[in-house]
C-alpha cells in the first residue's frame, strides 16, 4: 500500500492520518480475496484502506493503532450499524452491513474548515479535495445529481455502475455554495464540500429499502365516548421510548441523505405521542442529544444521543445514561 509523500505530508498536516494501516497481504485479506470479496476502486483522500467493500475490523484495527480516539457504533435496521470516530477534518462514520462489510465510508468535513476559520487547514483541506477528485476522475465518470436542490451532489461511477465516490454540499447553511447557472460545476469544484464519501451502490440500495417505515399515528373520527383513561407509568415509559427511538431513525436518515445531523428538531417532521414532551438537549452537525418526558410522570424522563456530544445526558430523577444510541429512563 502506497501514499504518496506529498498526500502522507499533507494528511499528517490535517490530522486526516488517523486511519492509516500499515502493512497489506494478511491472511484475512487472502481469504477475501479468495471468497471473491473486493474494495472499491474509490477511496477516501488516496487511501487504499479507506474504501467501501472493505471489512470493518480493517478501519476498527486501523484507529486502535493510530488514534487515541475508537469507533462508537449505533445500531441500525437489519443489524447493520453506523460507526464515528472523530479526526482533524470532521468526523468518519462507516455504515456496516450485517456481514461486517463497509457499504458506505463518510467523512463530514469539520464546519470550521469549510468557513475559513482554521485558514491554514482549509488551504490543505483544498488540496486533499482536488487530488481526491482527480484520483476519482481517473477511475470513473463524474455527474451531478441536483435531486435534492437544497444539496447537490457530484458523483464518480466505476464501469461496473456498482462502486461510487461522491461530494456532497448543503445550500441549507452556507451562502459559498453557489447556484449560477452555467459555470455550476466550476464553482463547486472551487467549494470545500460537506461530506466526502465512498458507497457499495447495489449493498447501499438494499439496505436503504431494509429500512423500517417511521410508526405512523392516526387520529381516530371523534366520537361520543367515555373519557378515556389516562396512562399508566408503564404506558408513558413505552410512548417515551419510542418517540426517541423515532428522533433516532430520523436523525440518522438526516445523515444518510446529507452526511449531518439536524440540529433543529422541528426539520425531522416528527409527531410526538400524546402529551410527550421532545426536547434536543445538544444538537450540531456531528452529534445530538434528546430527553423526552410527561407531565402525568413529573421527575421522569428517557434520554438519547448519537455522535460527538459534549456530555453524555442523563435522566433528570435518578441520573443514568447510556452509550451511543441506547435509550435509557427513570424508573418511576
Amino acid at each position: 500500500m502506497r501514499v504518496s509523500s506529498w498526500l502522507i505530508r499533507h494528511l499528517v498536516g490535517l490530522g486526516l492520518l488517523v486511519m492509516f494501516v500499515a502493512g497489506c497481504g494478511s491472511s484475512s485479506d487472502l481469504g477475501d480475496r479468495i471468497a471473491g470479496h473486493r474494495g472499491s476502486p474509490f477511496a477516501l483522500f488516496g487511501r487504499k484502506d479507506m474504501r467501501a467493500g472493505l471489512r470493518f475490523d480493517v478501519l476498527r484495527d486501523a484507529a486502535t493503532k493510530e488514534s487515541a480516539k475508537q469507533y462508537e457504533c449505533v445500531p441500525l435496521w437489519s443489524k447493520a450499524r453506523r460507526c464515528s470516530v472523530p479526526i482533524e477534518s470532521g468526523v468518519l462514520t462507516a455504515i456496516v452491513d450485517s456481514t461486517d462489510r463497509v457499504i458506505r465510508l463518510l467523512a463530514a468535513t469539520d464546519p470550521m474548515l469549510r468557513n475559513g476559520i482554521n485558514v491554514h487547514g482549509q488551504l490543505i483541506f483544498r488540496d486533499v479535495v482536488r487530488d481526491t477528485r482527480a484520483a476519482w476522475d481517473s477511475v470513473g465518470t463524474s455527474h451531478r445529481d441536483d435531486s435534492d436542490p437544497s444539496s447537490p451532489e457530484v458523483r464518480w461511477l466505476d464501469r461496473t455502475q456498482r462502486w461510487a465516490g461522491s461530494l456532497w454540499y448543503s445550500r441549507g447553511h452556507r451562502a459559498d455554495v453557489p447556484t449560477s447557472d452555467g459555470v455550476r460545476d466550476a464553482e463547486l469544484a472551487m467549494t470545500l464540500p460537506e461530506s466526502v464519501g465512498v458507497t457499495d451502490m447495489p449493498s447501499y440500495a438494499l439496505f436503504a429499502q431494509l429500512r423500517p417505515p417511521a410508526p405512523v399515528r392516526t387520529v381516530p373520527p371523534r366520537v361520543n365516548l367515555p373519557a378515556p383513561r389516562p396512562p399508566t407509568p408503564d404506558e408513558i415509559l413505552t410512548m417515551l421510548r419510542s418517540d426517541l427511538r423515532a428522533v433516532t431513525i430520523a436523525e440518522e436518515g438526516a445523515v444518510h441523505r446529507t452526511g449531518r445531523y439536524e440540529p433543529a428538531l422541528e426539520r425531522l417532521s416528527l409527531t410526538p405521542s400524546s402529551d410527550v414532551r421532545l426536547a434536543l438537549l445538544y444538537a450540531t452537525s456531528e452529534g445530538w442529544s434528546a430527553m423526552a418526558t410527561h407531565p402525568s410522570l413529573p421527575g421522569i424522563s428517557c434520554v438519547v444521543f448519537a455522535g460527538d456530544v459534549a456530555t453524555h445526558p442523563a435522566t433528570q430523577k435518578q441520573g443514568r445514561h447510556g452509550a451511543a444510541g441506547d435509550i435509557v429512563c427513570d424508573q418511576p
